[in-house]
């Protein structure tokens, strides 16, 4: 795990910046936390003693937690979801991954502006193995919720060096503020219980300058998509809207490109 990691750490239960000296027995040098290695290769920072183990909502957030869902999900999983939420037309971008991670990175302008970045709800790994790929000489975090999500992506990023994994919630971020050059959310947002805390959370680790790309999906162009979104608790978005929101909230210069009823969009921390 690369130490790199440390100095953008915030404890997650006092909040202290930098808490810990050493990756490999880490406690806190303010409150005395020890973060316990429930994963080997992941920094498991969800404070029991404070909310104790989160608990999935919706029914896709307790899929996320299915073992097989974590080995199938690249390949089967995530296609499939997409095909009956977006259409055939974000098929082959989105579902296949290989298009839509081309319009991330391009989005994120790696050559641009220096890391470190954050892949945010990375599920099993395959942005954070992109970025790292793409970016090797500067850090990549990735966070989820999920243990199954980060046991999988434990073992497929176990050959990145510059790659760090943690397990963390996307409404209460374990990092200190303008931590990263850019924040990458791949098809996360539509399960999250609080987007505005997130988008928050998103700009206060951002440095000034820095980008956050995410996709995530509009109205389901078919019945099939509808009844799916409702039976798996999903929150849909219009762009406008969600342009409004994040503009809101203090981001600047939305763009989006449209695949299908799913989309990409770019905002920039001023």
């Amino acid at each position: 795990m690369d130490p790199a990691v440390l100095p953008i750490l915030s404890c997650p239960r006092c909040r202290a910046p930098a808490p810990f000296s050493d990756l490999r027995n880490p406690r806190c040098h303010a409150c005395g936390l020890e973060p316990q290695a429930h994963i080997h290769g992941v920094l498991d920072l969800i404070d029991v003693a404070v909310g104790g183990e989160p608990t999935a909502g919706s029914t896709e957030q307790r899929l996320m937690e299915s073992d097989l869902v974590a080995r199938i999900y690249d390949r089967v999983w995530r296609p499939t979801f997409v095909r009956m939420l977006a259409g055939s037309g974000a098929g082959a971008a989105v579902g296949g991954l290989s298009g839509e991670l081309f319009i991330h990175k391009h989005s994120l302008g790696l050559d641009e502006r220096p890391g470190p970045w954050l892949d945010l709800s990375c599920g099993p790994g395959a942005f954070v193995r992109a970025l790292a790929a793409a970016a090797p000489g500067a850090l990549v975090v990735g966070l989820d919720i999920s243990r199954a999500m980060l046991e999988v992506a434990a073992e497929r990023t176990a050959g990145y060096t510059n790659a760090v994994l943690v397990r963390g919630d996307a409404h209460s971020l374990p990092f200190v503020d303008g931590a990263f050059g850019g924040v990458n959310n791949a098809g996360a947002l539509h399960a999250y219980d609080d987007p505005e805390l997130v988008f928050r959370e998103v700009r206060r680790v951002l440095r000034p300058g820095g980008i956050y790309v995410g996709s995530t999906f509009a109205e389901a162009p078919s019945l099939v998509g509808k009844l799916t979104a409702r039976a798996a608790g999903i929150r849909r978005f219009e762009p406008g809207e969600l342009r409004a929101w994040l503009q809101r909230i203090g981001f600047a210069d939305y763009e989006d490109v449209r695949l299908g009823a799913a989309f990409v969009f770019r905002v920039r921390r001023p």
